[in-house]
């Protein structure tokens, strides 16, 4: 019997159970309300991120957030966490501010940076007016609200003005993940755990986007390590390996195929039309 948060039951975050679920592959791990947040930067708190963050360093969103969000404006993260996306991108010139759920977690970033414009709110009810942003982020948020992603689809629709760009990303169910379901590799029984994730084809998602209103522009795929190792048995300990591991990470990524099918997550490029 499959559980959907309704236990009061939590689980430790080194266990993970998927399944399958119609169209999505199902992670089954702890509840990730804001407690669970809270936890998660509080254990992944590291002053080297806010170092570079200071200096403009927006890693592998280099790109991204550089060529596709608009230098006028107000931008704003939703699901920011330490706000580390929110401070980089302030360095750059962007008007962008944050909003996330876990209290701590924002008091954490608040102590440390005081003027940081980020505050504690609800994705899916975001206390702005309507057509208020020129563009919007949302990192590995979506696919957390068991209902599914629309009502967070659907205010990001309604804050962004027209021709407004949004750039969401959510865990791709991507090839190889859907070898192992249709070979029936992932688990089945999930007695006593909580819902965590979702993982979405691209298909599935490309319709919700669309009928939330948005005009699709691009697709990124990103973290094939992680899409690669999640799926294949040893391979973890592979990529650790002295004078080997890196290699074949470099290979992953500049391996064009792999570039667009193998990542964990999945990155769209959106516009709200005119």
């Amino acid at each position: 019997m499959i559980n959907h948060g309704s236990s009061n039951i939590r689980i430790s975050r080194n266990r993970n159970v998927r399944c399958v679920e119609g169209q999505r592959l199902v992670y089954y791990r702890s509840r990730p309300d804001a407690a669970y947040w809270d936890a998660h930067w509080k254990q992944n708190y590291i002053e080297e991120i806010y170092e570079k963050a200071e200096q403009g360093h927006l890693g592998r969103f280099e790109k991204l957030f550089t060529g596709y969000l608009p230098k006028y404006g107000r931008i704003l993260e939703a699901g920011c966490g330490l706000g580390q996306h929110v401070l980089a991108l302030r360095k750059r010139g962007f008007e962008i501010e944050g909003i996330d759920w876990a209290a701590e977690t924002v008091k954490t970033a608040l102590r440390k940076f005081p003027d940081l414009p980020i505050y504690k709110g609800d994705v899916t009810n975001i206390e702005v007016p309507s057509d208020y942003y020129t563009g919007y982020i949302s990192l590995g948020v979506a696919e957390h609200l068991f209902e599914g992603p629309e009502s967070l689809l659907r205010e990001a629709y309604r804050v962004l003005k027209p021709e407004g760009v949004a750039l969401i990303s959510i865990p791709y169910f991507h090839i190889l993940r859907r070898l192992k379901a249709r070979l029936r590799l992932y688990q089945t029984n999930t007695d006593g755990i909580e819902f965590y994730q979702y993982a979405f084809r691209n298909e599935e998602f490309t319709s919700l986007l669309l009928s939330s209103g948005f005009k699709i522009i691009d697709r990124m795929v990103y973290s094939i390590p992680k899409g690669v190792k999640d799926e294949i048995p040893g391979f973890s300990l592979v990529i650790k390996l002295r004078g080997i591991g890196w290699r074949l990470q470099r290979v992953l990524r500049s391996w064009a195929w792999a570039r667009s099918n193998l990542g964990h997550m999945i990155l769209f490029i959106c516009k709200k039309p005119r």
